[in-house]
């Protein structure tokens, strides 16, 4: 992405988020999300369209699924997938499109599709109110605006009540045949990104309350459904505010490889990281201490720094192991938290030590390398620093206030 480009961006999703009214924006509280989730993988195809891939891939697909689930919950959370299809939909595929842009699907069609999908997995004795999660895979090969039109989405709670914040919840679906359903749901095309699949399971185990989500979208929504003209759709373009640091903001960096982790905030949103692995802080306080690997999942993984009534600051190490093998740098990742700002316009803003590039790709604070070599805001007191890494990826940082900071 070039320079110009990403300055428009960022000004666009600036002005987004500035005539979102406070009283329609915000998160669920966070919860606990522990156990087996019992996973019902639907796979459904259309006359005149014919599956590209077998079941047995879809199955390979929902048992990776798995693995990036236990590894992002450091073993809090196993799926037990059960795939089940190809069932043959009563209409053909253009009966069931929607649009690549979220802000523009039609929920009629989304109702249809999980009517019509879920009534025939019934059919053939499978209740579906009796997993936790439901994930349907469309048989279709699919880029945004062709085959089925989006490559995935959460459904509930997602594309059937709205994705604005405020109006998010899970849905009733009277079920083709008999029956209904209102669980959580995901949609994908066959051809989708175990990362898309992974993105969209996470809101679901997350739910919603009072018409938030408890795991929101970290991308650009305004940017997702209005695309630059003669540019192309990707993950990375509307990672404006939090790059390629967790799969709520970029579902994937390279096709070939796996997902991104979440950041902390999306672990601490669901339980994954406990309360004693947190160091809450105040502006005005200083201390030295040493956060672990987030990929580790052992010892303190972040620190919390309570800017004023409306911010904080999350601090975490991400480092070249484990699961953050795939990210395209590390280092100390320092995130703002506005959890009052609506989902899609910058919940959560990752800070940049090198601004003048391009992207977030190397946003992290290193030690003795960047343009910034620490997080200084004046405005609220705060700054923070990596001092030492250790061998064993453990990084010793300072937390403080600028003028003590200019002062060592």
């Amino acid at each position: 992405m070039s320079r110009p480009l990403r300055f428009i961006l960022l000004m666009v999703g600036l002005l987004a988020s500035q005539v979102v009214s406070p009283a329609h924006a915000g998160i669920a509280p966070p919860l606990d999300v522990h156990g087996v989730q019992k996973f019902l993988v639907v796979a459904v195809r259309f006359p005149g369209t014919d599956p590209a891939v077998s079941l047995d891939k879809i199955k390979q697909k929902a048992d990776f699924v798995d693995r990036y689930i236990r590894s992002s919950s450091y073993g809090k959370v196993q799926l037990a997938p059960q795939v089940a299809g190809w069932y043959e939909m009563p209409d053909p595929l253009s009966d069931y499109q929607i649009s690549p842009h979220n802000y523009d699907v039609d929920r009629n069609r989304v109702r249809k599709l999980v009517a019509d999908a879920l009534g025939a997995a019934r059919l053939d004795g499978i209740d579906p109110s009796a997993f936790d999660q439901v994930w349907i895979v469309v048989g279709a090969a699919t880029r945004p605006g062709q085959g089925y039109g989006m490559v995935a989405y959460c459904a509930n709670p997602g594309m059937l009540s709205g994705v604005s914040s405020g109006t998010v919840r899970n849905v009733r679906v009277n079920l083709t045949g008999g029956g209904f359903y209102a669980g959580p749901v995901i949609v994908s095309a066959e051809n989708a990104h175990v990362g898309h699949a992974a993105h969209d399971l996470l809101h679901a185990l997350g739910g919603s309350q009072g018409g938030f989500r408890t795991i929101p979208d970290l991308y650009d929504f305004d940017l997702q459904s209005n695309p630059p003209s003669g540019t192309a759709m990707s993950p990375a373009l509307f990672a404006l505010h939090a790059g390629p640091w967790g799969i709520m903001s970029q579902h994937f960096i390279d096709p070939q490889s796996p997902p991104p982790p979440p950041l902390a905030f999306t672990r601490i949103q669901l339980g994954w990281i406990s309360a004693d692995q947190v160091v809450d802080m105040t502006v005005g306080e200083e201390r030295e201490l040493t956060l672990a690997p987030l990929a580790g999942g052992q010892g303190t993984l972040a620190v919390r720094i309570r800017m004023d009534s409306s911010q904080t600051l999350l601090v975490e190490n991400r480092q070249p192991g484990g699961a953050d093998r795939v990210l395209p740098s590390h280092g100390l990742v320092i995130s703002r938290i506005t959890p009052h700002t609506a989902e899609g316009h910058g919940i959560v803003k990752v800070m940049d030590a090198n601004p003048s590039s391009a992207d977030l790709s190397d946003a992290p604070f290193r030690i003795g390398a960047g343009e910034l070599r620490a997080f200084v805001d004046h405005n609220l007191g705060v700054a923070v620093a990596p001092l030492l890494l250790d061998a064993d990826g453990s990084m010793r940082i300072v937390v403080t206030t600028p003028k003590r900071f200019s002062a060592r």
